[in-house]
């Protein structure tokens, strides 16, 4: 007879989850935790933006002049912090959002707009310190202590905001620095979980949909706050938000695994089928403490994701930063009249992303398509396709709507990185997939330092639609050339490199089998065979 006040408190947790969710798939769990976390990542990255204008002592300004008259022009608006701020924003807009009704209201914090900016634009400064190191730990150590951790210091710092700003803004540039140097592992650790987790025909539907969970994000983050303000103070919504944080940490520390052999829920079928997968994709379940670092800067196929990293941060940066300001002091007019419309850009690359994954997935799985190739199609449309509706933009004259449209074209369009550059690392070197994401998103924090200067520069003391036009004239040969690049240099194969060990001795034969990949068939069947398989036991 069993004696089951000796049972495991885990295993009866395990027990319940195997009866009542035995049907889903591991790694469809995975999605759906890591979708939340990502959520919960940029929540208390993006909040600040809009609790500042809560937070701080000022008068309403006057409204501003712009080369539109006929547009609709709305004083203190929260572009009129200076550039310096949107070195934070180069992926969350947070100047073209809702802010809180009681905007105008007298705040409690005498900061004027230098140390505004100053404070708004901290967590970059740490953010791209610790990229490559990020995806190394999670390669090393796995992604379920890493992300966990970068994560939980979120919550934290959100909690510890409010006092730290109250004591003095120094302080609270310091704890946002050091908010950004743990959440700069989020991106790369995540590339390194799913090379163990997710099978190679899955992972752009994976990015999309879970990375970009960060960019739908801010659509739900900017609402909610100016709600929770309005209700109970600028303070509250810090402490909501870092309990959300703390929350989720919870959840995933309890059942998140660092690969699905340590998953206890897991059926068999599933298990061979990732095996199988991963296996054939050049994966192995040990990574090399020695990173290939003269193989990485000699191989043309990652100069091909540096080149296509380029076009896609400056245009990121420029669309997501300035566009708004452009339409601000410019056009005259500001997005966050209009709820809808201040989510609609954030909306559409979403939903750009799922889109052409998917449409990706199926190319690929049915043949029509070799990988590489995919990656060559939809790198291009990442990149040409937002160059050609920034082109637009520049055009529309002072058509605001238009603008508005060309906008969420360009996202939707650029969704499609998800299928492309973005998921590349895990196909060339998928045993280094989070430490190539970390040297990508480092380069990309230096693009989001460079792209407002330059703005600023070619815009100093002028809000002509001249001025801007040459703004958006740089970025489109940068966009032209970039995919260009990308076009001609990309590969969908493994590299030799990727197992180290290998290339010490037997280049060839590394070559060789390493650039054996999934055939979309095998994973067809495979999937069958999964359905027919039962769930495996667990003691």
């Amino acid at each position: 007879m069993v004696n089951r006040t000796n049972i495991n408190p885990r295993s009866k947790i395990d027990g319940f989850l195997r009866r009542r969710l035995g049907w889903m798939p591991a790694r469809i769990a995975l999605a759906i935790i890591s979708w939340f976390g990502f959520v919960n990542l940029y929540m208390v990255r993006v909040n600040l933006s809009i609790a500042i204008v809560a937070m701080v002592k000022r008068n309403a300004t006057a409204g501003r002049e712009v080369a539109c008259d006929s547009a609709t022009v709305e004083s203190d608006s929260i572009f009129q912090f200076n550039n310096s701020h949107a070195l934070e924003l180069t992926e969350i807009p947070g100047e073209a959002t809702p802010v809180p009704d009681s905007q105008n209201e007298e705040g409690e914090l005498l900061w004027d707009d230098t140390t505004q900016g100053l404070v708004l634009g901290s967590f970059s400064y740490g953010y791209a310190l610790t990229q490559v190191l990020g995806g190394r730990m999670a390669e090393l150590y796995g992604a379920r202590m890493v992300y966990g951790v970068c994560i939980l210091a979120g919550g934290i710092s959100a909690i510890l905001s409010p006092v730290m700003a109250r004591w003095h803004y120094g302080a609270l540039i310091a704890l946002r620095i050091i908010q950004g140097m743990f959440q700069g592992v989020s991106w790369p650790c995540m590339h390194a979980c799913i090379t163990r987790w997710i099978p190679p025909i899955e992972r752009p539907r994976f990015v999309a949909i879970v990375y970009l969970a960060a960019t739908l994000s801010s659509a739900i983050t900017m609402p909610l706050c100016g709600v929770i303000i309005d209700n109970h103070g600028w303070a509250s919504q810090f402490y909501v938000m870092g309990a959300l944080s703390l929350l989720w940490c919870c959840v995933w520390f309890n059942f998140m695994y660092n690969s699905p052999e340590e998953h206890p829920r897991i059926s068999v079928g599933e298990l061979q089928y990732i095996r199988t997968a991963l296996k054939e994709s050049g994966t192995k379940k040990s990574t090399s403490r020695r990173v290939p670092w003269r193989e990485i800067f000699s191989s043309v196929p990652v100069w091909a994701i540096f080149a296509g990293c380029t076009g896609n941060g400056w245009g990121i940066s420029l669309l997501f930063a300035q566009l708004p300001t452009y339409m601000k002091n410019v056009l005259g007019f500001s997005i966050r009249n209009n709820g809808t419309l201040s989510a609609a850009p954030f909306l559409c690359r979403y939903l750009g992303g799922i889109f052409w994954s998917s449409l990706s997935s199926w190319l690929v799985s049915r043949n029509y398509l070799s990988i590489t190739n995919s990656r060559r199609i939809f790198g291009v449309l990442a990149l040409w396709g937002p160059g050609a509706m920034i082109l637009g933009v520049s055009f529309a004259g002072c058509d605001a709507t238009a603008a508005i449209i060309l906008l969420c074209l360009a996202l939707f369009c650029n969704g499609a990185n998800t299928t492309s550059i973005l998921v590349n690392h895990t196909d060339v070197a998928p045993n280094f997939a989070g430490t190539l994401l970390g040297l990508d998103n480092t380069l990309g924090s230096i693009i989001a330092f460079i792209v407002p200067i330059v703005t600023g520069i070619m815009t100093e003391g002028q809000k002509s639609m001249e001025a801007w036009q040459r703004v958006f004239w740089v970025c489109v040969p940068i966009y032209f050339v970039t995919a260009v690049l990308y076009l001609f240099s990309v590969s969908g194969e493994v590299q030799p490199w990727n197992d180290v060990d290998l290339v010490k001795t037997s280049p060839s034969s590394s070559s060789s089998s390493a650039s054996k990949r999934q055939k979309p068939q095998d994973v067809e069947s495979t999937i069958l065979e999964e359905e027919k398989t039962p769930m495996k036991n667990s003691e």
